[in-house]
C-alpha cells in the first residue's frame, strides 16, 4: 500500500479505498484479519489515528468488523445493497465527491474524537418513553443522527437555487414527481427484478395511507382482505375504519394452513408481508408466494406485498419479490423509506399492475400527491447521486452489527430461559418467556429496571393465540454500546 502525498485525498480515505477494492476483489477474504493498526501506522508513516479513522470507515460502511481485543477483520459484505452497474449511479458525481468528502471527514473527526477519549460516547436511549428509560428497545425509530442532514440540506440548497425552484409554482404531478418516479422504478428493476415503469408508480405519504387509498379501488361492502395472523395492527386498524371485513391467515404454522385460510377466506385482497414477516421476522417460502400468486389469479383477487424491510437482511439473501415472479399481473407492490431514511418524511410507493392504475387514475383524477414537491425533489437527486447507496450501506452494516450484538446477549445474559424467536431479517425479533408471566408483567418489571420492551398481544387477530410472555425487542434506535448492558438489566429485572 502506498499513499500518495501529491493527492488531495486526505489519507484516511487513501487507505479506505485501498481496502475497499481488496475486499471487493477477494483480495483481503472474509474474516481474514486486516493488519494492526500500529504496525500499518509505522509501515505507511502516519499517525495510528489516521488508520484508526480508516478502519472506523471500513467498520461503518460494513466492510470491516471490530472485535476487542483481536483488531479488525473483514466482514461478509455480500448481504450489502448493492450498486447497480449502470453510469447512472454516477450522475450528480460533483455532489457525490463534495459530499462524501465532508462525510468522511466527519467520520474522520468522530474517530479520532473516540480515540483521544478512549472511544467513550454521551449514554441514554434513542426511544421517547421519558426519563426514567435507560434502555429503550423501541422499533421504528431510527437511531439519532441516521438521517443524513448535511447531505439533505446541500441537495435542497442547491435545488432552491436551480431551475427546478419553479416546480414550486405550479400544482405537483398527482402521481409524484416523474424524477422520483423514474428512479424507483429503475432501482426496482435493476435491484430487485421488479417490472414496472414511472408510470406505473404513485408516491404516498406513508403505509397507513397508501392502505387508505388503495381500498378505495376495492368495494368494502361485498370484499373480504386477508391478512397475516399475526400481522401489522397499523394495516388492519385502516382496513376496519374503512369498513372491510377482515380475514385472518396463521403464519405461525405451516404455509398449508396459511394458503388454507387464504383459500377459506373468500378474499379480493391479500397484505402480505413476505420478506420479513411481521412480527415473526419469517420468511415466505418460494413455494407458497406461487401458489399464492396462483390462488389470486384463479380467484380474480390481488396480493399487497409490503416489502418495507428488504434491505435488512443478516444472514441469508432474500426470497425474489412476489412482484417479480409474478406473471399475472395480481400483485401491488409497497416500499417504503421510512426504515432506512427517516418514519418523520413520510414516503412510501405502490407499484400498481396496469388494470389498477387506470382505475386509480380514474379515482383520483382531482387528487395531487400528499407529498411535497421538494421532498420529492431532493429525494430523487439523493438516489441518482448515489449517497442513497452509501447511506444504505452504512445503516445495514450498523443494524447487522446491532443485530448480532442482541442475540449473543440474550443468549449469554438469558440462555434457555426465553425463547429468541428471529430468522436474521428486520430490525427487531421477538423474545418469548414460557414461565407463565403475562406480557404486561415482564414489561412493567423491565421498566422498574430503566428498560422499555414492548408488548405483541395487538399483533393478533385472534387474541386466544397470541403468546402471553412474548414482548418485542427492537434495535433500530438504541446505540451499539447499549445493547448488551440493556439485555443485562433485563436479565436481572426479569430473572434476579
Amino acid at each position: 500500500m502506498h499513499l500518495d502525498e501529491t493527492s488531495s485525498t486526505p489519507f484516511y480515505q487513501q487507505i479506505f479505498d485501498e481496502f475497499r477494492a481488496g475486499i471487493e476483489s477477494g483480495a483481503y477474504p472474509a474474516h481474514s484479519k486486516l493488519p494492526s493498526i500500529r504496525g500499518l501506522a509505522n509501515d505507511l508513516g502516519c499517525s495510528r489515528n489516521t488508520i484508526e479513522a480508516a478502519y472506523r470507515l471500513l467498520v461503518q460502511e460494513g466492510f470491516a468488523k471490530s472485535r476487542p481485543g483481536s483488531g479488525y477483520t473483514v466482514q461478509d459484505a455480500s448481504f450489502l445493497q448493492a450498486t447497480p452497474p449502470s453510469s447512472h449511479a454516477q450522475a450528480g458525481g460533483l455532489l457525490q465527491e463534495h459530499l462524501d468528502s465532508r462525510e468522511a471527514a466527519s467520520a474522520a473527526a468522530a474517530a479520532e474524537a473516540d480515540a483521544a477519549a478512549g472511544g467513550a460516547r454521551g449514554a441514554g436511549g434513542a426511544g421517547g418513553a421519558g426519563a426514567a428509560v435507560r434502555f429503550d428497545f423501541t422499533y421504528g425509530n431510527l437511531q439519532k443522527g441516521t438521517f443524513p442532514a448535511a447531505s439533505w440540506r446541500t441537495i435542497t440548497d442547491d435545488i432552491l437555487l436551480s431551475v427546478e425552484r419553479e416546480h414550486a409554482d405550479a400544482y405537483p404531478d398527482p402521481l409524484g414527481e416523474l424524477e422520483l418516479r423514474t428512479e424507483v422504478s429503475w432501482r426496482l428493476c435493476a435491484l430487485r427484478g421488479i417490472k414496472c415503469t414511472p408510470e406505473q408508480i404513485i408516491i404516498q405519504g406513508g403505509t397507513q395511507s397508501s392502505v387508505q387509498n388503495l381500498l378505495t379501488l376495492f368495494n368494502g361492502a361485498t370484499d373480504v382482505v386477508a391478512m397475516d395472523d399475526p400481522g401489522y395492527d397499523g394495516v388492519r386498524a385502516v382496513i376496519e375504519r374503512n369498513h372491510f371485513t377482515v380475514a385472518p391467515c396463521r403464519v405461525m404454522e405451516t404455509p398449508d394452513a396459511f394458503l388454507s385460510d387464504v383459500d377459506a377466506s373468500g378474499a379480493r385482497l391479500v397484505y402480505v408481508t413476505p420478506s420479513s414477516q411481521f412480527p415473526t421476522c419469517t420468511h415466505m417460502p418460494f413455494t407458497t408466494r406461487k401458489r399464492l400468486i396462483d390462488w389470486a389469479a384463479e380467484h380474480d383477487a390481488y396480493i399487497l406485498e409490503d416489502d418495507y424491510c428488504r434491505d435488512f437482511r443478516y444472514k441469508d439473501r432474500p426470497v425474489p419479490p412476489l412482484q417479480s415472479i409474478d406473471t399475472r399481473q395480481r400483485v401491488i407492490y409497497m416500499g417504503t423509506f421510512s426504515k432506512s431514511l427517516s418514519p418523520a418524511l413520510r414516503m412510501n410507493y405502490l407499484v400498481l399492475p396496469p388494470e389498477l392504475i387506470e382505475r386509480w387514475r380514474e379515482v383520483f383524477s382531482g387528487a395531487y400527491s400528499a407529498v411535497p414537491w421538494l421532498s420529492q425533489a431532493v429525494l430523487a437527486r439523493f438516489l441518482s447521486s448515489g449517497l442513497w447507496d452509501r447511506h444504505l450501506r452504512r445503516l445495514q452494516a450498523r443494524n447487522r452489527r446491532k443485530y448480532e450484538l442482541l442475540v449473543d446477549a440474550l443468549r449469554e445474559h438469558m440462555g434457555d430461559k426465553v425463547e429468541v424467536m428471529e430468522n436474521g431479517t428486520g430490525m427487531h425479533l421477538l423474545v418469548n418467556v414460557p414461565d407463565g408471566r403475562p406480557q404486561s408483567e415482564l414489561i412493567a418489571a423491565a421498566r422498574r429496571a430503566g428498560v422499555q420492551v414492548y408488548g405483541t398481544e395487538q399483533y393478533w387477530i385472534r387474541k386466544e393465540n397470541a403468546l402471553p410472555g412474548c414482548v418485542l425487542v427492537g434495535f433500530s434506535a438504541i446505540e451499539e454500546k447499549d445493547i448488551e448492558p440493556g439485555v443485562r438489566a433485563l436479565a436481572r429485572a426479569w430473572f434476579g
